[in-house]
C-alpha cells in the first residue's frame, strides 16, 4: 500500500520541531504541576493538579491505516493495522481572547513527538481487541531536559445495538512510562471501563448526512499512581480518574472544518476521586479509537 502523500512533510516538520527545541535557549518557565510528559497520553485539553498551576496540552495525530479491520459472514478477519504519529505541545497559558498569542512558541514549555502502532483484531461481528504500542521523544523549554516516553497495552471493544440506540463496553489495560535525562523513571498503569452510546438526533442534518449524539462515561484506576510534583517540591498522588464526555458527529463521513477533518466534536470532564485532578478536554474521536 502506497504510503500517504502528507506523511514525509509530518515527519520531516516533527524533526525541525525537535531539532529547533532541542537547540533553543532554557527560558524561565515555572515547572509544570502535571507530568508534561504524559500530554500525548492524555490529549488535547486544559488540567490542573491540587488547585496549583494549570496546564494546557495541544496534540495533533496524523494517522495513516495500512489496513482497515474487517469481520465477514462467513468468519473470515482481517486484522486491521493503523500507524500514528502524535505531536504534542505543552502551553503555559491559554487565552480564547488572545488565539494568536495562546500558540506563539515562546508560550511552549514542551514539545514531544510520540509515533506508535494500532493492531486491530475482530474476535465476532461486535467484539474487537486492540493491541497498540507507542515510544517518542520529547523536552521542555524550561530546563532544556528530554525524555523518552512511551506506552503500550490492550483495549476491547463489544458493541451492540438496542432499538435506534447503539452502545459499547470498553476496557484497556495500559502500561505509561517515561524516562527523563536527569532523574529517575517514572509509570503507571492505567486500567479503564467505559459504557458508550450513540443515538440519531432526529431530523438534524450535518452536511445533508444524519447527526449522531455520543455520550460516554468511564473510569480510569491509576495502578501505581500517578505522581504530580508541585512548585514547592511536594507531590500530589492521584489514584484514579473519572470522564464524562459528549459530542456530536456524522453517521458516516468525518466533520470538515475548512482543511481539517474530525471524526467527532465535543467536550468532556476529567476528575479524580479525590478532586486533587481536573480537566477538560476536547473530544475528537470515540474512546476505541484515541
Amino acid at each position: 500500500m502506497k504510503t500517504p502523500a502528507y506523511l514525509p512533510r509530518v515527519l520531516f516538520f516533527s524533526a525541525c520541531l525537535l531539532f529547533s527545541f532541542a537547540e533553543s535557549r532554557a527560558q524561565e518557565t515555572p515547572a509544570s504541576t502535571v507530568p508534561w510528559a504524559y500530554g500525548a497520553y492524555f490529549g488535547t485539553g486544559w488540567y490542573r493538579i491540587d488547585g496549583d498551576r494549570e496546564i494546557y496540552v495541544f496534540r495533533y495525530t496524523p494517522r495513516w491505516e495500512y489496513r482497515e479491520a474487517s469481520f465477514s459472514e462467513d468468519g473470515t478477519r482481517t486484522i486491521g493495522i493503523e500507524f500514528r504519529f502524535p505531536i504534542t505541545a505543552g502551553l503555559d497559558n491559554f487565552s480564547y481572547d488572545d488565539l494568536v498569542g495562546s500558540v506563539d512558541p515562546d508560550n511552549l514549555t514542551s514539545l514531544s513527538v510520540t509515533p506508535g502502532i494500532d493492531i486491530t483484531v475482530p474476535i465476532t461481528e461486535k467484539w474487537q481487541l486492540r493491541p497498540f504500542a507507542a515510544v517518542g521523544w520529547g523536552g521542555t523549554f524550561s530546563n532544556s531536559q528530554s525524555v523518552l516516553t512511551y506506552w503500550g497495552g490492550v483495549k476491547s471493544r463489544y458493541s451492540s445495538q438496542h432499538g435506534k440506540l447503539d452502545w459499547a463496553l470498553l476496557n484497556s489495560v495500559t502500561y505509561v512510562g517515561h524516562t527523563p535525562s536527569e532523574g529517575p523513571s517514572d509509570d503507571f498503569w492505567p486500567i479503564m471501563a467505559a459504557l458508550e452510546f450513540d443515538y440519531p438526533l432526529g431530523n438534524l442534518k450535518l452536511g445533508g448526512e444524519q447527526s449522531i449524539l455520543n455520550w460516554y462515561g468511564m473510569y480510569t484506576t491509576f495502578e501505581n499512581r500517578l505522581e504530580n510534583r508541585l512548585d514547592d517540591d511536594s507531590s500530589v498522588q492521584i489514584t484514579d480518574q473519572w470522564e464524562f464526555g459528549i459530542s456530536i458527529h456524522k453517521e458516516h463521513e468525518p466533520i470538515k472544518i475548512w482543511f481539517m477533518k474530525y471524526e467527532r466534536l465535543g467536550l468532556a470532564y476529567r476528575f479524580s476521586t479525590s478532586g486533587d485532578f481536573k480537566g477538560i478536554s476536547f473530544v475528537f474521536r470515540g474512546i476505541f479509537d484515541r
